[in-house]
């Protein structure tokens, strides 16, 4: 009998820390949708992704610039609240560009550093954009 009870309370922890974790992920999310944009487009006659950040508060300090799974590390680091980047890209990753996402660490003085994360897109598509609370 106790150890069901020890189970049973257990269990209920483990949903009930799931259920706040998902909870918060969703109102981070929400929080800095309508605040924070990134965009990634990739050009195949020009050969280049053009980058794009914004935040509507204005007030982003910096931004660390990441693009990950290239075979030569790529990172740059922009100081004010929004950038627009080129960068040379041949063709389509061979395994789509899942591979490749794009990555920032966004400092704000009333929200601390903010992950932000989206995919690389062709030209006239879209890709989500995923924000974490560092």
């Amino acid at each position: 009998m106790n150890k069901k009870i020890i189970l049973a309370s257990i269990a209920t922890i483990i949903a009930f820390g799931i259920g706040i974790s998902v909870s918060q992920s969703i109102s981070v999310q929400q929080k800095y949708q309508n605040l924070l944009y990134l965009d990634g487009t990739f050009y195949p006659e020009k050969h280049l992704v053009e980058i794009t950040f914004a935040d509507k508060t204005q007030k982003t300090t910096s931004v660390v610039l990441e693009i990950l799974g290239m075979e030569k590390s790529f990172q740059r680091t922009f100081d004010g609240y929004s950038f627009t980047i080129t960068v040379p890209f041949e063709e389509e990753p061979q395994y789509g560009w899942k591979v490749v996402p794009i990555t920032l660490v966004v400092d704000h003085p009333e929200f601390g550093k903010i992950g932000v994360k989206t995919d690389i897109h062709d030209v006239g598509k879209s890709s989500s954009t995923i924000f974490t609370q560092l």
